[in-house]
């Protein structure tokens, strides 16, 4: 076996490992580590111009699985509030599908700078404001309720992430506790995941110089790669979160965000 293939099999788990654990720890899906990771190794194959595409659309897929065994862990614990659930789906059916209609036409700098920029919001605000997230003492009404939650899968489908990210700083906001914020965040993301993959899919059929093994925006081989350790890896992070106390949990997790932001803004603008 070739040895460059043998270190992109090996690379490819350990992403699929950390996003995995992440997913589970945060309630983030995995999206915002399989999406740079999968980027940088779609630029440096020779796939630059469809590499933030297709990043996108396996991360989205990946999610699919990653997400659900993530979710699971947090159900299994009495942690996802599932009227909370019933209230972000009608928002996120519309949300990514809006969002995967927009990816189609933009550009990969424009994607980029999308999920940098909404990464360093995010944990800026939250770093900021350390424990004392919250802004409101309940979540909003109905439709503003359906309105924030299209937005956010909006988002998160043109980010190749679970909305994890938005949707745990909403509910913060709302004076919804972490850990149940976080598990209603991974039950939330499959379901952006899954009709955000079948946008990236479709969108992309007609691309041409995509990389062997790809359907779409979607990278079959990748795809296969991560969720073997994507799935292995998710149960344990949502173990994990359940030990850790919420002051420590948030700051974790605004400060994740920041690095992964200053790491693509770099290489956008430098």
């Amino acid at each position: 076996m070739d040895v460059d293939l043998v270190y992109l099999v090996f690379l490819l788990l350990g992403l699929g490992a950390v996003g995995g654990f992440l997913a589970g720890l945060l309630g983030i899906g995995g999206g915002a580590i399989f999406v740079p990771g999968l980027y940088y190794i779609f630029a440096h194959s020779g796939y630059e111009q469809h590499a933030m595409h297709i990043a996108v659309g396996t991360s989205l897929l990946t999610i699919v699985l990653t997400g659900t065994s993530s979710a699971y862990a947090h159900y299994k614990k009495g942690a996802i509030d599932l009227e909370l659930l019933k209230g972000f789906l009608p928002g996120v059916v519309i949300g990514v599908s809006l969002g995967s209609f927009f990816a189609g036409i933009v550009s990969t700098l424009f994607l980029k700078s999308i999920f940098a920029i909404s990464q360093l919001s995010f944990g800026s605000y939250m770093l900021i404001r350390g424990h004392k997230t919250h802004l409101f003492n309940a979540m909003p009404k109905q439709p503003y309720f359906s309105l924030i939650s299209l937005l956010n899968s909006c988002l998160a489908s043109m980010m190749g992430v679970g909305g994890g990210v938005q949707n745990i700083l909403f509910m913060s906001i709302c004076n919804v506790p972490i850990h149940r914020a976080i598990a209603t965040a991974a039950a939330i993301g499959p379901f952006i995941a899954m009709i955000g993959a079948c946008g990236f899919l479709y969108i992309g059929l007609d691309a041409l110089g995509l990389p062997p093994m790809s359907i779409g925006y979607i990278n079959l081989a990748a795809f296969s790669v991560l969720i073997i350790s994507g799935v292995i890896f998710a149960p344990l992070g949502a173990h994990v979160a359940h030990k850790l106390p919420v002051p420590k949990l948030k700051r974790f997790f605004s400060i994740f965000m920041l690095l992964i932001a200053a790491k693509m803004l770099s290489e956008i603008y430098f």
